[in-house]
């Protein structure tokens, strides 16, 4: 009995033994490794981030991209590279053909001015025909346009009573009182330049009586007895007196001359025949 109880004494500690040494090989070789990677951790120049990086850019080309139908073939076929492009060559500049020597040398003619067409060249005025009447000047008379006496003087340089208006004034007319019909002739020979009417001079008759002296005759009837453009000789009828414009009212019947030499108001008075 004494010899069984040993031999399993003997088997129970040799299987100890050999966890003891199976875990003290374990925990060596767990040191070690322990040991090592604390080693290589602690060189220079090694950085956690470099590790990541390299192992992210190592599985970049080597992992193939999500697809919802997976290709078993595309590992089996080759990547195709893109073909480069080319640089773009830089256009060339327009090159202007050089001039031959003959050509560039020889003097330019001047050219030769092309005389207007017989059409467009200057007009020649035509020339004025001479006045076909006798032209009043300096030294002459006036006929009296109606045989009265004075309405109104004419008067430029001083104020004068107006019983139209009812205000003193100047007056640039001769008014001639006459009968209301009567006979209004050309004080000397003209041509008839205007015929009209205004609120100042009523109807009237302008005549140009030449160089440079025109004649109005004003509170005329409306009876045109000449048309504009007629020559007209002293003593001939231009028409007949008529009934006054509202700027002569007062007045009554009468003639209104307006007299100008080179467009300035003259006094007729002046001028007049002696009677």
């Amino acid at each position: 009995m004494k010899n069984t109880s040993s031999d399993t004494e003997g088997n129970l500690f040799r299987k100890k033994g050999f966890f003891v040494a199976l875990y003290s090989c374990l925990g060596a070789v767990a040191i070690l490794a322990l040991v090592i990677t604390i080693a290589n951790f602690g060189q220079p120049g090694f950085q956690a981030e470099d590790y990541e990086e390299e192992a992210a850019e190592v599985g970049a080309y080597q992992v193939e991209p999500f697809r919802a139908h997976i290709d078993e073939e595309a590992w089996f076929r080759p990547r195709q590279t893109p073909e480069p492009t080319p640089p773009a060559l830089p256009t060339p500049e327009p090159r202007t053909p050089p001039v031959p020597p003959s050509v560039q040398d020889e003097p330019l003619e001047p050219a030769t001015p092309t005389p207007p067409p017989a059409a467009e060249a200057e007009a020649t005025p035509t020339p004025v025909p001479p006045a076909a009447f006798e032209p009043f000047a300096v030294g002459d008379e006036l006929l009296w346009p109606v045989d009265g006496d004075i309405a109104m003087a004419f008067s430029m340089d001083a104020l004068i009573y107006d019983p139209t208006l009812v205000q003193f004034r100047t007056n640039d007319n001769l008014r001639i009182y006459a009968e209301e019909g009567a006979h209004v002739q050309s004080a000397a020979n003209g041509r008839v330049l205007a015929i009209g009417s205004n609120v100042v001079r009523g109807n009237y008759v302008k005549v140009d009586h030449g160089n440079g002296w025109i004649a109005t005759y004003g509170q005329l009837a409306d009876d045109k007895l000449v048309q504009v453009g007629e020559v007209v000789r002293a003593g001939q009828l231009l028409g007949t007196v008529g009934e006054p414009s509202i700027f002569g009212t007062m007045h009554g019947p009468h003639v209104n001359l307006h007299l100008t030499h080179e467009e300035v108001p003259v006094n007729p008075y002046e001028l007049l025949a002696a009677r």
